[in-house]
């Protein structure tokens, strides 16, 4: 009978293990082949510049990772960035400073981008997607 008891504790410490490690999407593995930008607004494209070295990453499903893009308004009139997405599966969990924000002419602004991994196996790239206008 205590062989028994045993088996069971030990059957569910297994279980529960196995659960834990399931739903903390360790049995997906993503592997980002590069982060690419994209500006939404053809006007952007004439003034921002964007600074970032495409990277490889290798996460768990479900795993949050820091990016930091760094722009700068090289236009006659000020930018207002009014949205930063990313592409389908992952997801936006933060970003800072928090949008809408606006760049003067001339000016840098640093932007840090939590971003969620899928919670399932994934091999490819992250596409950044900046939306914005010209202020008059």
């Amino acid at each position: 009978m205590k062989g028994v008891i045993v088996g069971i504790v030990v059957l569910l410490i297994v279980v529960g293990a196995l659960y834990y490690l399931y739903t903390n999407g360790y049995f997906y593995t993503v592997n980002i082949n590069g982060v690419y930008i994209t500006y939404q607004n053809n006007f952007l494209i004439e003034s921002i510049q964007t600074s970032y070295t495409n990277t490889s990453l290798s996460l768990h499903g479900g795993e949050t990772f820091v990016i930091t893009l760094t722009t700068k308004d090289n236009g006659l009139l000020p930018v207002k960035i009014t949205g930063i997405n990313v592409s389908k599966p992952f997801s936006i969990v933060n970003t800072a400073p928090s949008l809408p924000v606006t760049i003067s002419h001339g000016q840098n602004m640093t932007f840090t981008i939590t971003v969620k991994a899928p919670m399932e196996s994934y091999t490819g790239s992250l596409q950044i997607y900046i939306n914005g206008t010209k202020v008059l």
